[in-house]
């Protein structure tokens, strides 16, 4: 497990320095989801976050990669779940436990697969992924075996962008081991609390059965554009 600043080389022959930072385009939308399901996909030492008496929630996120170390700029497609490390059937009693397990993490290239996945314990893996975005707007469309299998698209509008600077925290497994990894945030990002505009489309391939296995509902509770965003990825922490 990765501890201080460090290099680090992939699998590729990619060589980069933990902790790392990227700049990027995105986004996404946070959708309801079933308490159920989502608790059944999570370990036992998380738990979702509620957003009502027996719903969660589920953010989708489209991300464009311009800047990534030593690596080629490169797509995402993330499917995180809202959760509690430390929390009581799904309501926090400490904020510093609170952050997004990551589900579902497939991306456009081999030494982007090999980053997440063994730096962070990231799931990744290689899909074809499309993306188009303006200042107001953002489509993402992920494909399976050639055919479109998820494609969201949100607009929240000509609202004011506002600076947000915040330190997320991502789950993962690593080595068989629960961990988080901070995730230092600085983004000009336009973000609305309703649905307008927003369209998640889903076939019958393995990225869309991840949203069904998730309960994901088409109720929305905010939807999100940057057009410029800058992530910092420290080094992974075992989850005690």
């Amino acid at each position: 497990m990765a501890t201080g600043s460090a290099p680090r080389q992939l699998s590729t022959g990619h060589e980069v320095t933990v902790p790392l930072t990227c700049r990027a385009r995105l986004g996404g939308a946070v959708f309801a989801a079933d308490w159920a399901p989502l608790r059944a996909a999570l370990p036992a030492d998380l738990t979702p976050l509620r957003f009502g008496a027996r719903r969660g929630a589920v953010t989708v996120v489209g991300i464009d990669y311009r800047a990534v170390g030593s690596l080629e700029p490169y797509r995402e497609f993330a499917v995180v779940v809202p959760v509690a490390a430390a929390g009581v059937a799904g309501v926090p009693t400490s904020l510093d436990g609170i952050g997004g397990y990551v589900v579902d993490l497939p991306v456009t290239t081999a030494p982007a697969r090999a980053l997440g996945d063994e730096l962070w314990g990231f799931p990744k893996s290689v899909a074809d992924i499309t993306l188009d975005g303006t200042p107001d707007s953002f489509s993402v469309s992920l494909f399976d075996a050639g055919n479109r299998d998820v494609e969201l698209s949100v607009a929240p509008g000509p609202t004011r962008a506002r600076r947000v600077r915040q330190r997320l925290t991502a789950f993962s497994h690593l080595d068989d081991r629960l961990v988080r990894t901070p995730v230092d945030l600085d983004a000009e990002a336009r973000v609305a609390t309703t649905g307008d505009g927003v369209s998640l489309a889903r076939g019958h391939g393995r990225y869309a059965a991840v949203l069904r296995d998730l309960g994901v509902r088409p109720r929305v509770y905010a939807q999100f554009v940057a057009s410029h965003a800058e992530a910092t990825l420290h080094p992974p922490e075992r989850v005690d």
